[in-house]
């Protein structure tokens, strides 16, 4: 198990996560005094929980936009506006 300060971890979150998504536990510091473990899910056959959305969802084709130009060339235009 590595030992990391909590400076090292906001700093390089990405690194440490997908380290850990490999199987490495870390034990985070703050002033130097052991605070927080990092380590990875269990895998299991159970779902982890979520948070249920705030409202649902609302997709609506009516709301779509068709083109006779092709949306690459839009966005090259686009570009060079700029």
């Amino acid at each position: 198990m590595t030992t990391i300060s909590q400076r090292e971890l906001r700093n390089e979150s990405g690194r440490v996560l997908r380290e850990v998504e490999n199987g490495q536990e870390f034990i985070i510091t703050r002033r130097g005094v052991p605070t927080a473990r990092i380590a990875p899910l269990r895998q299991t056959d159970e779902p982890l929980p979520h948070r249920p959305a705030r409202r649902p969802a609302v997709f609506s084709t009516d709301e779509l936009v068709s083109s006779p130009v092709p949306t690459g060339k839009i966005l090259d235009e686009l570009r060079e506006e700029r």
